[in-house]
């Protein structure tokens, strides 16, 4: 597939009825694959941004609830992403070097199959979908998948006490993951 057709199919996601997003956003996200999530980010820098927007304002629970396999596809897009561009953010790659000793972070949405996780370390940042094994879990957030998805994009304010926002781990995490998670939300709006 051209990227400009890809582009516009993406484009068109803010329009599109939540039947319809159920069943084009599987194919979307395996032809952003195919295409190349790097080079799509380049061709629209606020993609993922965009995605999530959709799911946000169709019930992402329900959707991810209802097309099986799309979560983990989203997840994968979403951590490679977030991966290919974390180098060449200022503020993201000082947060990560400032993390002396790797983090693993676990993901884990209450009300749906969203789970997924990212683990810094050595200056650099992967994730992915799945959970990473308890035994390796340094810390890990946990509610509705609307809010999970607003602490991704940097719309719910860290530290502030939001019961919908369940943590564990170490408290001591939470200020190491501050500056990345600001870094992340910066790059899935495209910044």
């Amino acid at each position: 597939m051209s990227g400009d057709l890809l582009k516009k199919k993406v484009e068109d996601m803010p329009g599109m009825p939540a039947d319809e997003l159920k069943d084009v956003l599987p194919r979307i996200l395996d032809e952003i694959g195919s295409f190349g999530t790097g080079k799509m980010l380049e061709e629209i820098p606020d993609l993922l941004s965009k995605i999530i927007g959709k799911l946000v304002a169709v019930d992402a629970a329900k959707l991810l609830g209802e097309v099986p396999g799309v979560s983990d596809k989203f997840m994968d897009l979403l951590w490679e992403g977030v991966g290919t561009r974390a180098p060449k953010s200022e503020e993201l790659r000082s947060a990560l070097e400032r993390t002396s000793r790797g983090i693993h972070v676990n993901l884990e949405a209450s009300d749906s199959p969203l789970r997924g996780h990212f683990t810094v370390s050595q200056g650099k940042l992967s994730g992915g979908s799945g959970l990473l094994h308890f035994k390796e879990e340094d810390y890990k957030y946990m509610g509705p998948t609307e809010i999970l998805l607003k602490l991704l994009t940097g719309e719910l304010a860290l530290g502030s006490s939001n019961l919908r926002l369940q943590t564990a781990g170490h408290s001591g995490w939470a200020s190491l993951l501050a500056p990345i998670l600001r870094g992340i939300s910066k790059i899935i709006k495209g910044k």
